[in-house]
C-alpha cells in the first residue's frame, strides 16, 4: 500500500459565521479527512463554550447529494466509537487563551481501510463544506470567543495511491433532531436505502444522564414483525462502556468555589483538577461530578473559599462523550453482520422520553462506490 497526505488548507482564516468550501476533485481515494480548528477566547474567559460548539456542520457533498453531514460534537463522538480514542481536543475557558480541536471523517472502519474509502473520481462535484458560527453558544466578545476573524481551519486528506480496493464508503448523517419532552414516546422512521453500520443518539442537557432523558429504546421493523431490541437505555449504555471504554482528555477551566462546570463526558465523569500559577496554595476538591457537570470546591490553606474565577486545569475521564449512546449493528469490522434494511417496509426507533433535552440521531451507513 502506498499512501500520501494532501494538505488542502493550512490555518485558513474564517469569519465568525461562514461556510468554507473545499474542492476534492482530482484526489486519490481518501481514507479520511482530518480537520483542525483553533480560536482565541475573550479577555474575561469563555466559560462552557468550545470549538465543537462553533463547528455547526461538516459535510461531504456531490452537488445536492449529501454523503456526510454532522456537527462537531457528533463527529468527535463517532470517531471515539470507531477507534476507541477521542480525536485531539483541548477545550479551554481561560481568558485570552487558545483552544483547538480536531474533527476527523473516517470513510472506512479505521484509518487506511483498503476496502472502504471515499473516491472523489466517482462523483461529478465532490466537495467538503465546513460551517462555523462563533455565536452558537454566546456572542463573540470579552466573555465568549474573542471578536475578529480568528478562527483557523486546516484540512488534510489521507489519500491511498496504491493498494486501495474500494467497495464503498461509510457515510454518517444526522438524520433527525428534536427536543424531547417529559413523557411519551417519540417515533422516528429510519431510511431503508443502505446497510446500517452504527446508530448514535445524542441526548444532551446539563445535569441529566442520557438514560434519564431517553429511558427506553425500541428498534422495530415492519410494525413489530421483527423487533431487533427493546431495551432500557441505561443497559445499552452499560454495554457501550464495556465495548468502547472510557474517554480521556485535558480540559482547562475558569472557575471559582462551587462553580458548575460543563464537561465533555456525560456519564461518570472523573475530573482531577488543580490550580494554575495565579492562585498557588489553594486546595481543589470535588463537590460533585455527574451528568455532564463538575462542581469543584476551592479553599485556601486558611479555609477561605475562592470567591472569584481563577484558571484551573484538569484531566477529565468518563464515558458517553458529548452525551452520546452508540448502537453498533453486529461486529464493527465485519460487514456481513451489519443490518440490511433494503426491501423492508418500515424501520422505526421508538424513544421513551422523560426529560426535556437536545436530541439528535446519527446513522452511519455503507454506501456503494
Amino acid at each position: 500500500m502506498k499512501t500520501r497526505d494532501a494538505v488542502l488548507l493550512y490555518d485558513q482564516v474564517e469569519t465568525d459565521a461562514a461556510t468554507e468550501i473545499v474542492d476534492l476533485d482530482g484526489l486519490d481515494p481518501i481514507s479520511a479527512l482530518m480537520l483542525r480548528v483553533n480560536c482565541t477566547n475573550g479577555s474575561a474567559g469563555n466559560v462552557g463554550n468550545f470549538i465543537h460548539d462553533i463547528v455547526t456542520k461538516v459535510e461531504v457533498v456531490d452537488g445536492s447529494d449529501v454523503l456526510v453531514s454532522l456537527n462537531g460534537a457528533q463527529l468527535q463522538a463517532l470517531e471515539f466509537y470507531k477507534t476507541g480514542k477521542l480525536p485531539v481536543m483541548f477545550p479551554s475557558e481561560h481568558p485570552s487563551g487558545g483552544q483547538h480541536e480536531c474533527f476527523n471523517i473516517l470513510f472506512g472502519r479505521y484509518l487506511w481501510d483498503r476496502q472502504y474509502m471515499y473516491d472523489p473520481k466517482n462523483y461529478k462535484n465532490p466537495q467538503l463544506k465546513v460551517t462555523f458560527n462563533k455565536a452558537a453558544i454566546r456572542a463573540a466578545g470579552t466573555t465568549g470567543f474573542a471578536s475578529g476573524d480568528n478562527i483557523y481551519l486546516s484540512v488534510t486528506a489521507k489519500c491511498m495511491q496504491e493498494g486501495a480496493m474500494p467497495q464503498g464508503l461509510l457515510a454518517a448523517k444526522d438524520i433527525y433532531d428534536f427536543t424531547s419532552v417529559t413523557s411519551g414516546d417519540k417515533r422516528v422512521e429510519l431510511p431503508t436505502d443502505f446497510v446500517y453500520h452504527l446508530l448514535m443518539g445524542r441526548f444532551w442537557v446539563q445535569q441529566s444522564d442520557i438514560d434519564e432523558v431517553i429511558t427506553d429504546i425500541k428498534f422495530t421493523v415492519d410494525n413489530d414483525a421483527y423487533v431487533m431490541f427493546n431495551r432500557k437505555t441505561v443497559r445499552l449504555d452499560d454495554e457501550a462502556l464495556g465495548l468502547f471504554g472510557v474517554a480521556r482528555l485535558k480540559h482547562d477551566i475558569y472557575a471559582q468555589h462551587q462553580t458548575a462546570v460543563r464537561v465533555i463526558n456525560n456519564k461518570e465523569p472523573d475530573c482531577r483538577a488543580w490550580m494554575w500559577e495565579d492562585t498557588a496554595g489553594y486546595i481543589v476538591g470535588v463537590q460533585y461530578q455527574w451528568s455532564s457537570e463538575f462542581k469543584p470546591t476551592i479553599f485556601s490553606n486558611a479555609g477561605v473559599a475562592l470567591a472569584s474565577p481563577a484558571k484551573l486545569t484538569m484531566v477529565e475521564e468518563g464515558h458517553a462523550p458529548h452525551a452520546t449512546l452508540p448502537i453498533p449493528f453486529g461486529l464493527m469490522d465485519q460487514p456481513d453482520t451489519w443490518f440490511n434494511p433494503v426491501g423492508r417496509g418500515k424501520v422505526e426507533l421508538v424513544l421513551t422520553q422523560a426529560v426535556a433535552a437536545t436530541c439528535q440521531l446519527v446513522l452511519e451507513q455503507l454506501r456503494p462506490k
